[in-house]
């Protein structure tokens, strides 16, 4: 079917085509749009298929803007951005190796001299470099493609938070709504950061075995 766009709310995603029969009004959102080349602008002629969802609202889908190649031009195609995952750095693997052997020295302190009070000062390079190794990195590139409709957009703090927990496939703020709309049941729970899982059973391996060797003389003494 034919009609042309009426409404357009390009913040959020979704608008109305108004069909050429005159018939009611369709929703649409732009992940339903097949046109890559730009995005939709209110007067646009379009093509689409009528459908109605779950709740059996009028929807429009597989929507194609008249006059407009399908496909990205060779400006879009410089815009490509592919997101990488986020990758640690010397200074990282320097962060690693200060925990490490800050937690040796002092579990080799408290062995030898048996007061806590001469053995936590080394604790204190430890926290500081954990905590700068768990700093909230930021990607690259400052925008990065929408893998639900294909747009370019810019990177906010969710973004930035879903990268940094080791997602590459990220949405626009219009799709990731319209995601949480589709999805009401769904638990959105903040998600944890995957460096702290390693990092934390990397500690313990340390850890375990300085105290169970403390414990253990401090038995047999």
């Amino acid at each position: 079917m034919k009609g042309k766009i009426t409404q357009w709310k390009d913040d959020k995603g979704f608008g109305f085509i108004q069909p050429d029969d005159g018939s009611e009004k369709l929703f649409f959102h732009v992940s339903s749009v097949k046109t890559n080349a730009r995005r939709p602008q209110i007067g646009d002629s379009v093509i689409y298929e009528p459908m109605r969802d779950s709740q059996q609202r009028l929807k429009a889908k597989g929507v194609v803007i008249e006059g407009v190649s399908k496909g990205f031009h060779s400006s879009s195609k410089k815009r490509t951005v592919r997101t990488e995952p986020p990758r640690k750095n010397a200074v990282d693997y320097i962060l690693v190796l200060v925990v490490l052997v800050s937690l040796a020295a002092g579990g080799f302190e408290f062995y030898r001299t048996n007061a806590i009070e001469s053995s936590w000062p080394f604790g204190v390079p430890a926290v500081i470099a954990f905590l700068i190794l768990n700093r909230q990195k930021k990607p690259k590139e400052k925008s990065f493609h929408c893998s639900r409709c294909r747009t370019v957009a810019e990177h906010d703090s969710r973004t930035i938070q879903a990268w940094n927990n080791g997602f590459t496939k990220l949405y626009c703020r219009a799709c990731h709504l319209q995601w949480l709309k589709d999805n009401p049941r769904e638990e959105h729970t903040p998600m944890q950061r995957q460096g702290n899982g390693c990092l934390g059973v990397l500690a313990l391996m340390v850890i375990i075995p300085i105290l169970g060797s403390v414990g253990l003389y401090q038995w047999l003494v």
